[in-house]
């Protein structure tokens, strides 16, 4: 090294390099170790070929033997609430006592993980995660289940409490009990579920615990002893509630010595790996290797991968019966792993479990790609978002203007944006939403058009092919039967919504001092949009609604185009009842002057009924001040050039295309609150 460096000062800081080396060397040596600069060497840890160390999940899974927790030190439970409660602030501080995560202040929805969930501050998927924690000298394993509580997402906590034995009933100290709080209880009741309340956001300035504690106790019949008093935002209490699940739950009541039964109460999909599902054992062992057949497709598969979520996936060797996990077995198609699916040991079949009813959509619309060559990217999308949301349905369908599509149900509207953007967000796909529709009836006149259809009654499921009245006897329009519970309190404000919404009033019952049952039949059509939230704004949130199917009546119909500047727009056609056709009409074209935005020409909005024009909006151009460099002068000059303006503006309107924003869809789709 020295015979490098050049004379002078450079020599004498290469000198003084090499004391400073050769002192180190000899500090090293006299503690016994091996210096970095030395030869390759058994004691030079720095050339020892030493193996890769695993992540630190995989390393920490590794000695995680799941066969420690027996069956009686197991707690499957769930937190329901109603929406903004507190549950998923109570999950975090759950998951920091146990230490499943690190206690910092950046722990807030740590359980929500789609950016959705994130952005609205709501929780949209039920998401699980594995405890352990210390209590009596006994290690247990607690199976926590974060559900959703606004009520477009109620189907995902009635699946997830399939996999408890208990829930954590979250009542907030300064709302109270409310309209999911009620439905949230009684599906836990119904599953026979043990119910711990919880009241929280105790902290709060105008909290009033006590008075939650007799709603609680008068309302579920539970004592108000048994109620928790907590503040998740805070921590306080919240040991407490810990330790009421481990005695107040039971463990659940399985075998292990029997053949592998296992339910499928959620599933993602991944893709490198293909189908992840969310599974509950229910009796026997299912291990890495293990040939298991699905109940619902009869193939066979072998497992690669079985572990717990604590929250993210942590790889086991074994899950036991009474735990619930996680199983990747090779399911590449997104219809292979069904919600409510039985898994079993190959060559050792079981009775299927019940598995799930089927949701029940309460709101339909039409699916399109932007553009048509985006058709089976968009399929796939929807295929694997629907096999994490089984609660949207699909059926396939066509517009003229807009090609090949799909028309799904959903639980609410609500739910249809957030699955909207979903696919945008995880997917990348940019759809067009129609308005929701429902599927009418036209009773046909003419012989001629009985025998083209072959059938005297046709079905009319797109607005856009819906028959002329010169070819039909009568229309008719689907009818329910819908049950209203409520506090008497809001009778006379919902029975006016209902009247306002053409419904038929049939039954009308106390059910005990503050609450009334009512029954009305209901157009479809009328309840399909907007019903439920504007039962729950007049309610207060507390009145629950259901319907079933009551066949179909006679009713004047019409079907309804919105023009941009004499062209319809296809997926604003709506079929409407004659007496609220203008309403209607007047409506979307309020709706969508304030949505699309404005062009260097003028565009009149306008809903008609066949040639007739029923309502007229209008969107004003942008326009330059031709005038600007007019000073003073003949009024000629001035009339000259506004005229030229005005002949370039009528051109330009022959020419423009109009494109509508894909926002004003779902915009139009809301009524205006009933005045």
């Amino acid at each position: 090294m020295l015979a490098l460096v050049g004379p002078g000062p450079r020599r004498r800081w290469a000198w003084v390099a090499q004391a400073a080396l050769g002192g180190l060397r000899r500090r090293l040596s006299a503690a016994g170790g091996a210096s970095p600069f030395s030869p390759r060497s058994e004691k030079n840890p720095a050339f020892r070929v030493t193996p890769a160390r695993p992540r630190s999940t995989a390393d920490r899974t590794e000695r995680l033997d799941m066969s420690q927790f027996p069956v009686e030190n197991i707690r499957n439970f769930g937190i329901i609430a109603h929406v903004d409660h507190g549950k998923s602030t109570l999950a975090d501080r759950l998951l920091e006592l146990t230490g499943t995560i690190a206690k910092t202040d950046h722990n807030k929805q740590v359980l929500d993980k789609l950016q959705v969930e994130r952005e609205r501050g709501i929780t949209v998927k039920a998401q699980t995660a594995s405890l352990f924690y210390s209590y009596g000298g006994k290690l247990y394993l607690l199976n926590l289940i974060d559900t959703p509580g606004h009520v477009d997402f109620n189907y995902e906590v009635s699946r997830s409490l399939s996999a408890c034995q208990g829930v954590l009933l979250v009542v907030d100290a300064n709302e109270g009990i409310q309209a999911q709080t009620v439905a949230n209880f009684f599906l836990a009741f119904e599953a026979q579920l043990s119910i711990i309340p919880v009241i929280n956001k105790i902290d709060l300035k105008n909290a009033d615990p006590e008075r939650v504690e007799k709603q609680i106790e008068k309302m579920f019949d539970i004592p108000s002893d048994e109620c928790i008093k907590i503040s998740a935002k805070l921590g306080t209490n919240i040991e407490r509630v810990l330790q009421a699940v481990i005695e107040r739950i039971a463990s659940p009541k399985v075998s292990r010595k029997n053949p592998l039964k296992a339910l499928v109460f959620d599933s993602t999909f991944d893709q490198y790996r293909g189908v992840v599902a969310n599974i509950a054992l229910f009796n026997g062992v299912v291990s890495k290797g293990d040939k298991i057949v699905s109940a619902h497709t009869q193939k066979t598969y072998e497992v690669n991968e079985v572990g717990i979520l604590s929250p993210d996936e942590q790889i086991t060797q074994k899950l036991y019966a009474g735990q619930v996990g996680y199983l990747i077995a090779g399911m590449k198609d997104v219809t292979e792993a069904q919600i409510g699916d039985t898994l079993y040991l190959h060559k050792q079949p079981v009775e299927p479990l019940p598995g799930f009813k089927s949701a029940k959509p309460m709101v339909f619309a039409g699916m399109y790609p932007t553009d048509q060559s985006e058709y089976n990217n968009l399929k796939s999308a929807i295929e694997k978002l629907t096999l994490n949301d089984s609660s949207v349905t699909v059926h396939r369908d066509s517009s003229l203007a807009l090609g090949a599509g799909w028309r799904l149900g959903f639980l609410g509207l609500l739910h249809m944006e957030v699955f909207n953007q979903r696919l945008e967000q995880e997917y990348n796909a940019s759809v067009i939403l129609t308005t929701p529709t429902v599927p009418y009836k036209a009773v046909l006149s003419s012989a001629k058009l009985i025998k083209e259809y072959r059938e005297k009654e046709i079905t009319i499921i797109n607005p856009s092919q819906f028959p002329d009245k010169s070819k039909v006897a009568e229309y008719l329009e689907p009818v329910v039967l819908g049950t209203i519970i409520t506090p008497d309190e809001y009778t006379g404000k919902i029975m006016t919504l209902c009247l306002a919404r053409r419904a038929v009033q049939k039954n009308m019952v106390f059910i005990d001092q503050n609450r009334v049952m009512l029954k009305y039949l209901f157009p479809l059509n009328e309840i399909v949009v907007d019903f439920y939230d504007s039962l729950k704004s007049l309610s207060s949130g507390y009145a629950s609604f259901d319907y079933e199917d009551a066949g179909y009546q006679t009713a004047d119909l019409v079907k309804m185009d919105i023009l941009l500047n004499g062209s319809p727009v296809e997926e604003l056609v709506t079929i409407v009842h004659r007496e609220k056709a203008h309403t209607v009409g007047k409506t979307i074209c309020e709706r969508l002057k304030d949505t699309i935005p404005r062009q260097l020409f003028e565009i009149a909005i306008q809903a008609a009924i066949g040639s007739k024009i029923i309502a007229r909006e209008t969107v004003k151009a942008y326009r330059k001040n031709v005038l600007a460099k007019c000073y003073g002068g003949d009024i000629s000059r001035k009339m000259k050039l506004l005229k030229r303006q005005a002949e370039g503006k009528k051109r330009m309107r022959k020419v423009g295309n109009i494109e509508v924003p894909k926002d004003a869809f779902i915009k139009v789709l809301k009524r205006q609150p009933d005045k």
